[in-house]
């Protein structure tokens, strides 16, 4: 395998476990929406969910 095919697979593996710990941290974050105690702990997960709504969006635009 040439250096360049290994540095894509080596990138692509890292976008994607990339991928999945916002995905997860997404999950999270909106599970823990439920059980906000405050309005400024609601503000800040909602926040959150955009962000990281946004970040994987754009990572998904950029596999594609």
């Amino acid at each position: 395998m040439s250096n360049g095919l290994k540095a894509s697979k080596i990138s692509n593996n890292l976008i994607n476990a990339h991928s999945k710990f916002l995905q997860e941290q997404l999950m999270e974050a909106q599970q823990s929406l439920f059980f906000a105690r405050s309005v400024k702990e609601i503000k800040f997960l909602q926040n959150r969910i955009d962000y990281l709504k946004r970040i994987l969006k754009e990572i998904n635009k950029r596999k594609s």
